[in-house]
């Protein structure tokens, strides 16, 4: 299958339309007109996930993260996007990104965590005006646990080596979520009666405030919180266009394990 007529595939399932305005998803690296066989996935475009796309004879690697977020004035290969993008058309592997489209999917990441955290009647925590879900989520869990046993969960089932929370010892029982980098959404999760917000790369700012209107908080591991929904994110790839996809091994935290 031709590399667009894939990501004209992708495309019908995840728009990028979706996008938030700021965000640059899509093709970064490829050739339209490639034949494409087998497909790779991965958090971020490197040059060792080029590497892994290219030894499985895969002949396009699909991230989350784009690889070009701003204008580049010149590519070369002593910087990270320069390196990744010599690696790429070197080895012919073409590079494409779903994310923000892939954050707003109704089937995408606030989706997945929602559901793998058990949310029930989970809702956008702010609704997108399109067809797409929105960013973040908001529910109620099926019964009240402990701040700490929430985190317990998290590790479980988002598989988290590395978080903190605050708040101190307190039941929760509805909580918002936003995967990744939602810090912002702090006002919306407090609006829709959650008593804990989950999310990634909190600063001290924002932590103050939302604690301060009650809030207890779980700062996350953005890679970690996000690659919870990549395997959803290769069932609707392999539907979509009938290709075999590979899930590529990441370490996306530095840390093996901690929690505060």
């Amino acid at each position: 299958m031709k590399l667009s007529e894939v990501i004209s595939r992708i495309e019908k399932r995840i728009p990028k339309s979706w996008a938030e305005p700021w965000d640059n998803p899509g093709l970064a690296a490829g050739a339209p007109g490639a034949e494409v066989s087998r497909i790779a996935l991965s958090l971020d475009a490197t040059p060792e996930t080029v590497a892994a796309a290219a030894s499985l004879s895969c002949g396009l690697l699909v991230t989350h993260h784009p690889l070009i977020f701003h204008p580049l004035k010149s590519v070369v290969n002593d910087d990270y996007v320069g390196r990744t993008l010599f690696s790429a058309i070197r080895q012919e592997v073409a590079v494409y990104a779903a994310h923000t489209n892939w954050d707003s999917s109704p089937e995408g990441v606030n989706f997945v965590l929602a559901s793998l955290l058990g949310v029930e009647k989970a809702k956008p925590l702010v609704p997108a005006d399109s067809g797409a879900w929105g960013m973040g989520a908001a529910g109620e869990l099926p019964s009240a646990v402990r701040l700490a046993e929430l985190s317990d969960l998290l590790h479980e089932r988002w598989r988290l080596s590395n978080f903190t929370i605050y708040g101190g010892d307190r039941m929760i029982r509805s909580v918002a979520l936003g995967g990744g980098a939602c810090q912002e959404f702090w006002r919306e999760a407090l609006a829709s009666g959650a008593d804990c917000f989950i999310t990634a790369d909190l600063s001290y700012h924002y932590r103050q405030e939302a604690l301060d209107a009650g809030l207890a908080l779980v700062s996350a591991d953005h890679g970690e919180m996000e690659r919870a929904s990549l395997p959803a994110l290769r069932a609707v790839i392999e539907a979509e266009t009938g290709l075999p996809v590979t899930l590529i091994e990441e370490k996306t935290a530095p840390f093996e394990h901690g929690r505060i």
